[in-house]
């Protein structure tokens, strides 16, 4: 009975959608790759996510690489969104690093007692079915994983109607709400890798330049799931900007961007 009152309450402060409200929930939910789910937010603030992960989604997706892409939200792709609604947004993540849940010191316990059980037993590992019970294997199986909250993704509205759009921020959140998690793959990391903003000019967008790939690691294995996503840019994209440097992010990018500062009077680098 208390659901029932709920819903219809929600139905009278929130009149139906239009035709156009119903469309422009499909642009975020075409961010969402249900098959690529990989697990829940537990903790939340302005600056940093943490996530639970189990590593059958985490295997699901090929795995998460560090500083790869992942998209929290509450929108369920499967129903309908009401984009007038708080919760018709999406958070996009960058991974950092591992996190330590709460049993943290008990699953460390727990594996290296079974390690010492196997040791010197070269075909087997401590985590068999056969040395670690289905049941703890399982709860073991969870990992923390923090991120760095890059913005928002939301609809928003101008002269031409709806537009995706993304505030490099996090407006507001609620400590006791929880968020699906997802790892943008294929078409859905296309189009947050290759995003201009919502006063782009669509124009100029007959007009991209391919650069490159998506890569998160040196080690780029086909199980990852990224590949052939590609990145492009426009004219626009650099026009008024004095460089654009591209390369491998360690090594040779750090020393031209040592070079660069070296510029003799005559304004005339230094390199080599």
């Amino acid at each position: 009975m208390t659901d029932l009152i709920s819903t219809s309450s929600d139905r009278l402060n929130n009149p139906e959608l239009s035709p156009e409200q119903v469309a422009a929930a499909r642009i975020l939910t075409d961010l969402i790759d249900e098959t690529a789910y990989v697990g829940e937010v537990y903790s939340l603030g302005y600056e940093d996510a943490l996530v639970q992960i189990h590593d059958f989604h985490r295997q699901t997706v090929g795995g998460i690489p560090a500083l790869s892409f992942l998209i929290a939200t509450r929108i369920a792709p499967s129903t309908q969104t009401d984009i007038r609604q708080e919760d018709a947004s999406i958070i996009l993540l960058r991974v950092l690093d591992k996190a330590n849940l709460p049993n943290a010191d008990e699953a460390l316990r727990v594996r290296v007692e079974n390690a010492q059980r196997v040791s010197g037993e070269l075909d087997k590992n401590w985590d068999d079915r056969g040395v670690m019970d289905p049941t703890t294997h399982n709860l073991l199986s969870y990992a923390g994983v923090r991120c760095r909250v890059l913005g928002t993704y939301y609809v928003s509205t101008n002269a031409q109607g709806y537009r995706l759009a993304f505030g490099s921020d996090l407006s507001n959140y609620y400590p006791n709400r929880g968020l699906k998690v997802f790892k943008p793959r294929g078409k859905f990391l296309e189009i947050i890798a290759n995003y201009r903003g919502e006063h782009a000019d669509e124009s100029a967008a007959s007009y991209t330049v391919p650069v490159g790939q998506v890569r998160y690691a040196s080690t780029h294995r086909p199980f990852q799931q990224i590949d052939g996503v590609p990145v492009s840019i426009t004219p626009l994209d650099l026009l008024g900007q004095k460089t654009a440097l591209f390369g491998y992010p360690q090594g040779i990018t750090l020393r031209s961007l040592f070079s660069l500062q070296q510029v003799k009077p005559d304004g005339l680098s230094c390199f080599r």
